[in-house]
């Protein structure tokens, strides 16, 4: 079906996969594309326009064009989302491929490009199925339209869709433009109103129920937004609206609403349970809010998702530690040690003095054991142990203080050590 691509407004927001606050940092790249065009024969297509868009990741839109050996690239900031490729040039016959990159991965690939007589017939029976009924006039209109979106005006594109719809009314995807092109320019309630006709004229469709819903939340009308938001999530699964959802999240927090991003956050880890991203940023943005029990809450549920990650491990480490929670934060503490080399046997050790200091002396034992099994000649960790042992095992205390006094002689502690030494003997 001919459809309008999703593009970008003029103004560019880069999202935050990572947030500041604890979230995970977003990489350079989530995957990257060395692709090659070739002609029917086989020979690399010099001067080929490949634009990539994602519906589900709206504020991405880039272009490139091919080299004389027919190569382009591009770098995706989110693996977990299907990128639309259009490819266009002169003479050829346009299309577009979906390709989802792999995680940190280059995907090489070749696309073959025929000429535009070998699929004219072709195109131009999709080009009637989607327009049957429609004047010469209304398809050129809206034709100049989709390369104005395209070309990233969108002013020029809405007036040549507002033509289009002018010839003929009941073209559905000029409406669909219109709206598109309208959010871009922040004419919500145009946009609103153009989607909704799109949906009279094709219920259901998944980019109209996309743009009235993201209207909607820009006006204010939640209730209408929310019933726009099941019908979207029926059209095109959960999965899915939860990683529109937690884009939205995304550009909030990088405006500064941290109140809108968490709800969006929260949403999106409603939608789908098993996006540890949303779960992981509900957690930070809890703890910075200083709602410790959720932020703990959120921190396990992603967690279970992966257990070895090392941002959401030290958001519960931190959240147990603003709550106190002793017995916990020594359970989480050798988990977060074993997997974040800057966690490591120095916060052990931290931990184990302030236990010991606190009275439990039987958990200080064991984080100061733990941070040996990391870091043999950790000093301080050998006299809090000699301390921890002269009533228990004096042999062993004997050892922590003798290996103490030989890897830091200098040590405040060192005329302690000797005098425990002594008193062993």
């Amino acid at each position: 079906m001919l459809r309008p691509p999703r593009l970008p407004s003029l103004c560019v927001h880069v999202l935050l996969v990572g947030l500041v606050v604890g979230l995970v940092a977003s990489p350079a790249f989530a995957g990257r594309l060395i692709g090659e065009v070739v002609d029917e024969n086989g020979e690399p297509l010099e001067g080929v326009r490949v634009t990539a868009t994602s519906d589900g990741f709206t504020s991405f839109h880039e272009v490139d064009t091919t080299n004389k050996r027919g190569g382009f690239m591009f770098n995706f900031q989110r693996a977990q989302y299907i990128y639309k490729l259009l490819f266009e040039k002169p003479g050829y016959q346009s299309f577009t491929q979906e390709i989802q990159p792999k995680q940190r991965e280059n995907v090489h690939e070749t696309f073959p490009m025929e000429k535009a007589a070998a699929q004219l017939q072709e195109a131009r029976g999709d080009l009637a199925a989607d327009v049957i009924g429609s004047s010469n006039e209304a398809v050129t209109a809206f034709n100049a339209g989709l390369s104005a979106q395209r070309d990233g005006d969108a002013e020029a594109a809405r007036g040549h869709f507002e033509a289009a719809l002018a010839a003929d009314p009941s073209l559905a995807p000029a409406h669909i433009g219109l709206a598109q092109v309208a959010s871009d320019l922040d004419d919500y309630e145009t946009a609103a109103a153009s989607a909704a006709r799109a949906l009279e004229l094709q219920p259901s469709d998944r980019e109209a129920l996309r743009v009235r819903y993201e209207a909607l939340r820009a006006l204010g009308q939640d209730a209408e937004a929310d019933a726009v938001s099941a019908e979207l999530e029926a059209a095109e699964g959960s999965a899915e609206m939860a990683r529109r959802v937690y884009n939205e999240g995304g550009e909030a927090f990088q405006a500064g609403d941290r109140d809108t991003a968490r709800a969006k956050f929260e949403e999106a880890a409603s939608l789908d349970p098993t996006l540890y991203d949303a779960q992981h940023a509900v957690a930070s943005l809890r703890l910075a809010q200083g709602d410790v029990e959720p932020a703990i809450e959120a921190a396990k549920q992603a967690l279970t998702l992966k257990p070895d990650a090392v941002p959401t491990l030290r958001i519960l480490y931190d959240a147990y530690e603003a709550q106190g929670n002793l017995e916990e934060l020594t359970s989480i503490a050798p988990r977060l040690a074993k997997v974040d080399p800057e966690f490591g046997a120095a916060k052990l050790l931290e931990q184990g003095t302030e236990l010991f200091n606190a009275g439990q002396t039987d958990t200080a034992l064991l984080l100061l054991e733990q941070a040996l099994a990391i870091e043999s000649e950790l000093a301080k960790a050998h006299y809090m142990l000699g301390v921890l042992k002269v009533s228990t095992d004096a042999e062993a205390a004997k050892s922590h203080f003798t290996t103490f006094l030989a890897l830091a002689p200098d040590d405040a502690d060192a005329a302690t050590a000797k005098e425990m030494l002594s008193y062993l003997q």
